[in-house]
């Protein structure tokens, strides 16, 4: 690994006001030429923590922690200084080229990484221009603005626009001295024989037409990005994401971490949503410990990644069979993770992001801290619309049932949910754990207390 010249780390921080900077983590008060707010390193009931804009500092007199930017970033993220600097690169789009010496085998798939790096942040830096400021972005700006989603907004997510021109960030990009091969690599840019209206052989791009969203890994580096489509066609997908590339393995990423990751940790529990939009607004709206995992089931990476910063996890899903079919996709993951879940019940045509907007902020967070257990919300959901007066339908359920208790891991677990399930299907625990697996059954069996014996 090379070092960050040290030119860099200066514009790094003339380009990030600290007190923008902490705003975007907690409210500060303004209080004479300063500002200040409750600490968030110690403990305290009256503000000691001062942030200085003329002197660029921030200082606790309670617990004298204190500093630059950098050091700040450093003290709240709990990461190091590099990633510190790369995290408020990346805020403002300013690119880290590290210096090093000569190049060998890994310093070579470094540099190309560095390259990809430096690609997307500023292909971010050019679609939030094209959002704020081109004329042909209009109907994108008016979208946005439906959905409560304001200029300030859009600044802070960087979101951005995608013209509907084949070439038109290829063009861009290869006038910023990006060759074939980088554009490629980066998925932004595609090549296709047959693509209509197309030349054969000729590059086009990936992302037309499209509202962009910024993804992002846990420092705040872009390195993907998931276009909207703004106009309806046949065939077009509405979300597409970047391919996987040596930065993006979308498994591998949770949208938004690298703002909530300390709201997280607070929390010890994470309202997940499916989208980016519904992330953005619950944000917004003040719910920031939130993660998103992009429109799919959680994979067991992105659970494992969770699982450092919370111990539960409350499932805001669409209220449709598609959401409700992602919820049950995610539940294996989130189990193996020891993680405990529960479900959001949202309202028949309604998503978080429209719902949050319509209730506020202490309603959603209601329904967030009432959401029952998974399994009791799902065995319910299945009971309501099975009728039980029908052997044949009990039985099917049953057997339903028990395929999805048997992929519980923890034991105890596993025998408290057979004993709910069966209690409501009317018939025996001994019976209903006869559709278990034989191993499944063992386990539940040794996890019950033993009987007590008859008296002779």
């Amino acid at each position: 690994m090379g070092t960050i010249p040290s030119e860099t780390i200066e514009q790094i921080a003339a380009a990030n006001d600290i007190v923008e900077v902490i705003s975007s983590y907690f409210p500060l008060k303004r209080a004479g030429a300063n500002f200040r707010a409750l600490c968030p390193f110690h403990q305290e009931k009256t503000p000691s923590f001062h942030v200085s804009p003329q002197r660029q500092t921030f200082h606790c007199f309670g617990c004298g922690v204190g500093g630059s930017v950098f050091r700040f970033v450093m003290d709240y993220e709990h990461v190091d200084f590099p990633s510190a600097v790369r995290k408020l690169a990346a805020r403002v789009g300013i690119p880290v080229i590290e210096e090093r010496g000569p190049i060998g085998a890994d310093d070579q798939q470094v540099e190309a990484r560095h390259i990809l790096l430096q690609l997307h942040g500023e292909a971010a830096a050019w679609f939030h221009e094209n959002l704020i400021k081109r004329e042909f972005a209009e109907p994108a700006r008016k979208y946005l603005k439906e959905r409560g989603i304001t200029a300030g907004i859009a600044k802070r997510w960087q979101l951005g626009y995608a013209p509907e021109e084949w070439d038109a960030f290829g063009s861009w990009a290869r006038g910023r001295g990006y060759n074939a091969r980088d554009l490629i690599a980066s998925g932004l840019v595609k090549t296709k024989d047959d693509a209509d209206g197309m030349p054969r052989h000729t590059s086009y791009d990936r992302f037309r037409g499209r509202i962009m969203f910024p993804i992002c890994n846990d420092i705040g580096e872009v390195i993907a990005f998931s276009g909207r489509l703004l106009k309806d066609e046949d065939g077009a997908a509405k979300y597409l994401n970047s391919p996987e590339t040596p930065l993006f393995r979308k498994g591998k990423i949770l949208f938004g971490l690298d703002k909530t990751k300390r709201s997280l940790i607070e929390a010890t529990y994470a309202v997940v949503c499916e989208g980016q939009l519904d992330l953005i607004s619950l944000f917004e709206a003040g719910i920031t410990n939130v993660v998103a995992p992009q429109g799919t089931a959680f994979t067991e990476d992105q659970a494992r990644i969770l699982k450092r910063f919370v111990s539960e996890v409350v499932l805001c899903f669409d209220a449709d069979a598609a959401g409700q079919k992602a919820a049950e996709r995610s539940l294996d993951a989130l189990l193996q993770n020891d993680l405990i879940v529960r479900v959001a019940e949202i309202p028949a045509g309604e998503d978080p992001d429209s719902l949050v907007r319509r209730e506020g902020k202490e309603k959603f967070e209601r329904r967030v801290s009432t959401a029952p257990d998974f399994f009791d919300y799902w065995i319910e959901r299945e009971v309501a619309i099975t009728d039980l007066n029908s052997l044949g339908a009990k039985m099917q359920l049953a057997r339903k049932m028990a395929e999805t208790i048997s992929r519980i891991h923890d034991p105890f677990l596993r025998g408290e949910i057979v004993s709910k399930s069966s209690a409501r299907l009317g018939i025996s625990n001994t019976d209903f754990e006869t559709l278990l697996p034989k191993q499944r059954r063992e386990q539940v069996s040794a996890s019950e207390p033993p009987r007590s014996q008859a008296s002779p």
